[in-house]
This record gives structure tokens, sequence and C-alpha cells, in this order.
């Protein structure tokens, strides 16, 4: 029979074990009474400096167990019995449950515990839970949660019940210690890159080596990118009193590039963030970023820029240079997507060009295609489609568009609400729908077809318009939305922004030193206003836009009696006149010959209901 054993120790579990082996017994059959505890730390010499009981609340603040030069230990004065008959907890399941690197530790009564109630329940449920806590290393009284309440409730129900039997496991907490708070490092997060996918795979897992990101679009105060500012972390310490270390950082580390007018400084606690002042595009040169709107290049090819793929709401300009007449400005397959692009040179062979606007000084190649708002164009050969198309010489070219203007028109096909040529030559196919314009006659076997469907440059049907009013309107509803948010920013921040720019002045007509906090202040105020100011300006424009839309879906629709041919002068050889008709489709042509020398060819319908094309002044 295993004797009573009274032991002073700072390592119970190791006596236990101990103990256990001597007597051949389990640890679980030994049970403690705990007579005493002194709890200490080491102080600077590592010598122990015992801590009394009424100072002990100095050492649970957070403060002091997050102080890693604080060494606590606990020495146990205990007395260690075998189980006896009718020991109350002799059909206690439980252990202890660590989570969170152990700074939480759970009592875990077990399914199929069973507890009798008597009169000293409470007090000795408390001195078991003090003995599990102890049999885990977990210090006493430093880390001790309320757990109290919740014992004596559950003592409360076993009273009128008499005896439990636990249904299910039953999860009390009884230390809990304190987490450590980790380090941040310092580091540069570019959102610009993400949003403009630089380098990332499609959905075949291929890359497109040609986006290179040489353009960066950004919008005003869209956030480029963003410095995390180091912060030092906090060590934490676990219920058996050891510290959870944290990394110790570089609190002086800084950006490592500098900014120029164009881009603004956010700076917190936390971060630095850096935003766009105006649309366009971001520069880098050496270690300096900046916002612009315009740059020169001498060519767009896979080798040199790569892709160049930007929003067209991004107030950036291209002006390609190639004075070479031998190679093309923009090279072979190279796809371009940008507000506006001047080309100084040819455009290549199987390239794709999206923009606003767009000035050719040179040629587009005839597998080339374009997509704008506005164009000019000095030899045109490939496929263009826009609103406005301005070209020189279209030599087998094809244009789309709503307003075509062709100084000389050689061969090739237009479709547009509106065709002026300047001087015709032969083998042109013309399609408008409301009239086609001729000054000059030099050639024939041209074709004209009045068709009152083509009435969009980028559709031919009236879809495009009503997307682009819809987007407008939608645009404009987020516009006026975020306006009235900065607004209601402005207003309250006009008594502020006043006293401190009256502490400003205040300061230096006493020559006082202005403290950077208020200058950084006073800066965030002008940054407001100026917000609030352009944003106002973004409304004017989208109304003025919005309004102009609305107008033209209200007017849109032509007369097929209106559309007509109008020339400067007669006719030559044989042409092909075409009016296309709906309802029912059909379409009154006629063969133009020598006898026809008058300006103009339009529809007109005679007394018996008959179709016909006159030629008239």
């Amino acid at each position: 029979m295993i004797k009573t054993v009274d032991i002073v120790t700072n390592d119970l579990p190791r006596e236990l074990q101990r103990i256990a082996a001597k007597n051949s017994i389990p640890i679980s059959r030994l049970y403690i009474d705990i007579n005493a505890v002194e709890t200490s730390y080491k102080d600077e010499t590592k010598n122990l400096v015992e801590i009394p009981t009424h100072e002990l609340n100095r050492y649970t603040d957070e403060d002091s167990l997050r102080d890693s030069s604080i060494q606590f230990e606990q020495q146990y004065d205990v007395t260690v019995k075998p189980y006896y008959k009718g020991y109350p907890f002799e059909k206690m399941i439980s252990e202890i449950e660590f989570e969170e690197n152990d700074t939480l530790a759970y009592l875990v009564i077990k399914k199929g515990s069973i507890l009798n109630y008597y009169d000293d329940l409470y007090e000795d449920f408390l001195d078991y839970i003090a003995e599990q806590k102890l049999r885990s290393s977990i210090m006493l009284y430093l880390f001790d949660t309320d757990y109290q309440a919740a014992i004596k409730g559950l003592v409360d129900v076993i009273k009128q019940i008499k005896t439990i039997t636990f249904k299910e496991d039953k999860k009390i907490l009884v230390s809990q210690g304190i987490d450590a708070i980790e380090s941040v490092n310092a580091d540069i997060y570019m959102n610009i890159e993400e949003k403009n996918e630089v380098g990332d795979e499609d959905n075949e897992g291929k890359v497109d080596y040609a986006n290179r990101g040489f353009l960066l679009s950004c919008t005003a105060g869209e956030q480029l990118f963003e410095f995390i500012k180091p912060q030092q972390g906090k060590h934490g310490r676990n219920c058996r009193g050891e510290i959870l270390e944290v990394e110790t950082i570089n609190l002086d580390a800084k950006p490592t590039f500098s900014i120029e007018d164009g881009i603004e400084v956010q700076d917190s606690f936390e971060n630095i963030k850096y935003l766009s002042k105006k649309s366009g595009y971001l520069v880098k040169k050496g270690n300096q970023y900046d916002v612009s709107n315009s740059i020169d290049v001498s060519e767009i090819s896979f080798k040199t820029t790569g892709t160049i793929n930007s929003d067209l709401d991004s107030e950036i300009s291209i002006n390609v240079v190639k004075d070479d007449p031998l190679e093309d400005a923009i090279e072979e397959g190279m796809h371009v997507k940008v507000q506006k692009i001047t080309i100084k040179g040819s455009v290549g062979p199987n390239t794709e060009i999206e923009a606003r606007d767009i000035v050719i000084n040179g040629q587009t190649h005839g597998d080339s295609s374009i997509k704008c708002a506005n164009a000019n164009i000095r030899l045109h050969k490939g496929k263009i489609v826009a609103r406005r198309v301005e070209v020189e010489t279209l030599e087998g070219g094809e244009i789309i568009a709503d307003i075509a203007i062709v100084k000389n028109a050689m061969r090739g096909k237009i479709r547009a609400k509106t065709i002026e040529i300047e001087m015709l030559g032969s083998h042109v196919i013309m399609e408008a729908s409301k009239y086609i314009q001729i000054q000059r006659i030099r050639g024939e076997e041209n074709r004209f077809i009045l068709d009152t469907s083509v009435d969009s440059g980028f559709n031919v049907s009236k879809d495009d318009d009503q997307a682009y009013f819809k987007k407008t309107e939608d645009e404009l509803k987020t516009l006026i939305k975020a306006f009235k948010d900065i607004t209601v920013k402005v207003k309250n921040s006009l008594e502020p922004c006043d006293k401190i720019r009256a502490a400003i002045i205040k300061s230096q007509k006493q020559g006082i030193e202005i403290s950077p906090a208020i200058i950084q202040k006073f800066k965030q105020c002008k940054v407001l206003k100026v917000h609030y100011q352009k944003q106002k300006e973004r409304i004017e424009h989208k109304k003025e836009t919005y309004s102009k839309l609305k107008e033209k879906l209200i007017n849109t629709g032509s007369n097929i009696f209106d559309a007509k041919i109008i020339l400067s002068e007669a006719l030559k050889g044989y042409n092909h006149i075409a009016y296309k008709l709906n309802n029912p489709e059909r379409e009154i042509e006629l063969n133009t010959n020598g006898t026809m020398n008058k300006k103009i060819f339009q529809l007109e319908e005679d007394e018996d209901g008959i179709l016909k094309i006159v030629n008239l002044n």
C-alpha cells in the first residue's frame, strides 16, 4: 500500500511520475493536496525573488506578462496520496486541453463522468481543478480565469438532482495566457500591377509574354501601391509561464523610392498609401515614381514595349515616331489599347488598335484592325470601325463609321451614316443612311447604296448607342452618389480645417514653430477640397455627355426619301445606285450612263405608287 508523501517541488509532473513508478501504480490513481504555493521571479542577476501573495496582481497585467526579462517560477508544497475508497472524483473523467499556443487551457469533463453531491463539493471541485492544472504544468494565480461562477452553477444543479451523469463533454476555461502580437515587416504591395494582370496566366496556363506592363494605367484617386510600415510585435506568454517570442525587426526601414507631384501620399500609423492625382499611367525612372499622361516611343514591338493594354478612360497619350520607311512603327501582331495614339509611321499586319482618338501619318496594312471614336489616317488599306473617320487616301481599305470623310477614294468600301468624298476614283462601294456627297469624279464602276439601317459605326443597329447611353447614365448615378459623400465630408471638415488654418496663421505671427502633424492635417484639408472640385467637374462633364446622348437617341432615325447622293459634277461612265427598303425588304436599283448629268440622285414615288430613283438638280 502506497504511503502518503509530502514533497516540495517546482516540477510536480516529474515527481508524480517518480512516485507512481516507485509504487507500480498509474499516475491517475494518485491525487494531490496543495499545502502552499510560492511564486518567484528571476532578477537581473538570475537570483530568485519571491513575490508576496498580495503583490501577485502587479505581475498579472499585460506589460508584465509580455516582458521577456521576467521569468516566473513556482514551487509547490503538496501531499501526494493514493485514491481512497469513496474519493468523490473517482468517477470523474477529465483532461486539460490546450489551444492557441497553449495560451488557453480548458478543463474538459468527459461524457460519462459521474458526480454526487455533498456539502463540501464546491470547495473540493475548485481544489480538483487546481490539481489538474498542476498536473499539466499550468502556473496557479498568474493566469487564472473566473471559472468559480461556472463551477458554483454546476454544483447548484447537482445539489438539486443529487447525482449527475454528463451526457456530453463539458468544457470550462480555467487558465488564460496572453497571445503574442506578431511583428510586421516592411513591405511594398503593388496594387497597380495586380490590376493590370502583368505576367498572369490565361485559362490554359499560358503567360502572354508580350504583356510586360509597359504602361500601367491608372485613374484619379486610384491606389497605386502601398508601403507597409514595420511594427515590432509583442511577446506573449502561455499558461505555463513560458515566453512566446516574436521576431525582432528593423523599425527604421523606409521606402527606398521617391515620388513626384503626380502622386499623392497618405501617411498613417500602419502604412503609407500612394494614390494617383490624375488619370494616366505610372512612370518609373530608377527609384522615382510619377503619374504622366503622355509618352513618346520609337516603336511598338514585342522587343521594346510588348502589348499595351490601358484603360480607355485613363488620360494616356502615346506618340509613336518611326523615321525608317522600311519598318513599321507598330510591328506585326501587336495589340494596343490606349485613349489617344499618334503614329508617325505605318501600322503592320495583324495589328489591333483600340483607342478614342487615333492619328496615323503613315499607312495601315491590309490585315490591320482599328476601333476608335475619332481617326485621322493618311493612307488606309486595313479595316477601321469608328464614330468619325477622316482619310486622305483610301486604297482598298474598309471604313465603318458614323461620319466618313475621304479626300481620295481610289478603291475600297465605306459604310457610314454620312459619306463625304473629295475625289472619287473607281471600284468604291459606298453605303450610307443619310447622304453621299462627292466633289470630283475621276473614275467609274462604283456602287452607291442608301440604307437607313446604317446607323452606327460600332453596330449596324441602335443597340450600341443604347448601351453607351445606359453606361453613361449608370456612371452619372455613381458619380452623383460619390459627390454626395464627399460633400458631406467637406462640410464636416470646414470647421476643423478653419481652426487648423487659424492655428497655423497664429503660430506664424507669433514666430512659433508649426508642428509637422498640424501641417499634415492642413495638407489633408487641401487635398479633400481638390478632390471635391474635381468630382464636381467630372459630374458636370458627364451630365453634358448624358444630355447629348439623350437628344441624339430622340432624334435618331432616317427617312429613306431624305437619303440622297449629292454631286458637284456629273457621274462618269457606268455606276450602280441602289436604295434598300424594309417592309417588305426590296431594292430599287439604277445603273447610270452618260445621259444622267444632273447633280442629285434620290428616291421618289410617282402618282401610281411606283418607286424609282431620279436624277435632278
